[in-house]
């Protein structure tokens, strides 16, 4: 959805918190797992959204408790943000919030 709505011109960031962040540290096998029906992996899915201009932000907290760092990261990741930045965001008047 992040990716059709990017492609669509709508201003998209995806929050990562807690143990999704895993799917975004480089080379780590989780991410290469192939998913059915597609026949492809979660990374190219991963790089799909962040190619059409969807913004990923990542918690502090769930970096800090794996001892990650930004460049931790796959390239793309585009900032590491504090849950009172993420709660302010989503709950801007202007947001739309989708929770999956």
């Amino acid at each position: 959805m992040a990716t059709t709505a990017a492609a669509m011109n709508i201003d998209v960031e995806i929050h990562v918190i807690g143990s999704s962040v895993d799917l975004f540290i480089k080379a780590n096998p989780k991410n290469q797992q192939i998913l059915v029906p597609s026949d492809r992996p979660l990374s190219a899915f991963i790089e799909d959204a962040m190619r059409t201009g969807v913004k990923v932000k990542v918690c502090s907290t769930a970096l800090r408790e794996r001892q990650l760092k930004l460049g931790d990261l796959v390239d793309g990741v585009s900032e590491v943000i504090g849950m009172v930045t993420m709660i302010d965001l989503a709950t801007d008047s202007n947001t739309t919030v989708l929770t999956y």
